[in-house]
């Protein structure tokens, strides 16, 4: 991580994030909470990452330390062009043996720091990026490889991804795939002594050539010097062919296996020195050496021998401009801002599509009633005020977040609205009921001003009282002129009756005879003294009982005119 950010990179991201969530996407408001959780926990999850691995960050201060003193005796120019080589491997140790405090050795050309322990390789690139931002693109590492301390290839694989692994840790820290180099310590022959020069080629050229200034090629190394020694160096020319075409099968073809999910590492160059180590007997070198050239090697050494620095391997090692931290993290931060802001220009269109699909739908829909259709009307008119009062909200208090970012345009829609509620025409009003329907009306008439005692003859002088009662009654169609006689109790009942009806017919044939009106338009009754209207025990109850009843009686039948009877008035 070096100096960069993290913490407030981590705050700014959560805080856009969250703001996403809570203000632009169309999400329901159980998924809103759920996204803020999870947006909360995976931000706290990779801030206590953050703080753990910084904490671990601190082990390899010892390192650091050792290295700062050391580079304050430095000019600053030389400190800023000198590439930093990180050393680790199985025999990292011996190559800072004689060093003062065996972790950093300096010289004019590189600075190299060991790291015994691979997993610590991306922390101490990562604490030097972090202490010195100089060093950051400058930083390649080292891997020591003595072939002879694996009695089985199994073991030897297993130890090679492990390497690679830490590469890969160390360069995803370092923001760029580090540069790597592979150095082989392995026993070739007599001629292991300090003095044995170093061998090396590269991924360009497998031509073995020598680590010096003229890197000679290696036949013509071995046809210098006397004849014996002609001799040895052939030998030695024949076992690094070998131990070449070993590390191409068992080395490099695993570092390098592209069916790992692991980055493959391909070193820049390969140095082996013939050197004697303490090693474990029937090793892979030992047998893939017996199986291929059928040569054996001398006896092994016990002795702790240091082995030299190869400081002309790394003279070419690419250097990583990078950005500084605080310049990346600015990068970053627009990065982030940019994807924000795309994200809220996509969801505020997508929102304000909705609410125009919505409101154009309540007004296509409101338009597509007949306007008879007056509930179904009324209903969708209350839709439609109700979009007019979310519409005027927005004008009057301004458009939430999520319609925003300056694409709101459903105020548009004002107009449209407001024109088809004025346009609404209510039900008209319920017609008035129809007057009521009037009685029909019932003529009272004494019978002792139209009839003498106990006849049923019309008195000379009853004309008058009658064309009044005829003038009451009106015939018309569906109705029946009703006329009742009643008595009193004085006398037979029997007679009474008879006399009661007798009254009636006199009555009506005096109506058919003094006006138009058909006989089918008249039924009559006679009562006796079965209806009194009064007290029979008095004269003047008596009197009020004895009477002629005129009254209309719905009749669907009555009162209908004869077909003979119009065409006869017709002619």
């Amino acid at each position: 991580m070096g100096d960069y950010p993290w913490r407030v990179q981590l705050l700014y991201a959560t805080c856009l994030c969250l703001a996403l969530l809570l203000f632009f996407l169309p999400l329901p408001t159980g998924w809103v909470v759920i996204g803020c959780v999870l947006t909360l926990l995976v931000s706290g999850y990779k801030g206590w990452r953050t703080l753990r691995y910084t904490r671990q960050v601190k082990h390899v201060s010892p390192y650091l330390d050792a290295l700062d003193r050391q580079l304050e005796a430095l000019p600053e120019r030389l400190r800023r062009r000198l590439p930093v080589i990180l050393v680790t491997g199985d025999a990292t140790t011996r190559y800072f043996a004689e060093q003062e405090d065996r972790q950093v050795a300096i010289s004019g050309k590189s600075i190299w720091i060991a790291v015994p322990d691979m997993s610590e390789l991306s922390l101490t690139a990562d604490a030097l990026s972090g202490r010195w931002p100089e060093m950051a693109g400058r930083i390649g590492v080292l891997f020591t490889l003595t072939p002879e301390r694996y009695i089985n290839s199994q073991s030897l694989t297993g130890y090679l991804q492990t390497f690679r692994q830490s590469w890969a840790d160390a360069s995803k820290t370092s923001g760029y795939k580090l540069p790597g180099y592979l150095a082989v310590n392995v026993r070739l022959g007599d001629e292991a002594s300090e003095s044995a020069p170093w061998f090396w080629w590269n991924k360009q050229s497998s031509e073995i050539r020598i680590l010096d200034d003229c890197h000679m090629p290696l036949n013509q190394w071995c046809q210098q010097g006397e004849q014996q020694h002609q001799y040895q160096r052939q030998h030695l020319a024949v076992m690094l062919k070998t131990l070449q075409q070993w590390l191409d099968e068992q080395v490099i073809q695993v570092l390098s296996d592209t069916q790992q999910p692991v980055p493959q590492w391909i070193p820049g160059a390969v140095a082996c020195l013939n050197v004697s180590l303490p090693v474990e007997n029937e090793n892979v070198w030992q047998r893939y050496l017996a199986d291929v050239t059928t040569l054996s090697l001398p006896a092994a050494s016990t002795a702790n021998q240091s082995i030299p620095l190869p400081e002309r391997l790394v003279e070419d090692m690419p250097v990583f401009c990078q950005l500084p931290a605080k310049k990346r993290a600015l990068c970053h931060a627009v990065m982030l801002t940019a994807l924000f802001a795309a994200v809220a220009l996509c969801a505020s269109a997508y929102n304000n599509r909705q609410l125009l699909q919505h409101i154009a739908g309540d007004l296509h829909a409101y338009k597509q009633i007949a306007m008879d259709s007056y509930d179904e009307k009324l209903t969708s008119l209350k839709v439609l005020k109700t979009d007019r009062q979310l519409l005027d909200k927005y004008y009057r208090e301004g458009e939430p977040e999520r319609l925003g970012v300056g694409l709101y345009t459903a105020g548009r829609l004002i107009m449209p609205l407001d024109v088809a509620i004025k346009n609404y025409q209510p039900p008209p009003p319920p017609p008035p009921p129809p007057p009521p329907e009037e009685a029909p009306k019932l003529v009272r008439l004494d019978s002792m001003s139209l009839f003498d005692t106990g006849k049923a003859q019309l008195k000379t002088g009853s004309t008058k009282i009658l064309v009044d009662a005829l003038i009451n009654i009106k015939a018309k169609p569906g109705w029946l002129i009703l006329i009742a006689g009643h008595t009193d109790v004085t006398g037979n009942p029997e007679n009474n009756q008879k006399l009661s009806l007798a009254r009636a017919e006199s009555v009506r044939d005096w109506m058919i005879e003094t006006s138009d009106i058909e006989k089918t338009c008249f039924a009559i009754q006679g009562y006796g003294a079965t209806q009194p209207i009064a007290d029979n025990e008095t004269a003047e109850g008596r009197a009020a009982n004895r009477r002629v009843e005129i009254s209309l009686v719905p009749e669907a039948s009555a009162c209908q005119p004869q077909a003979g009877h119009q065409i006869s008035q017709q002619n």
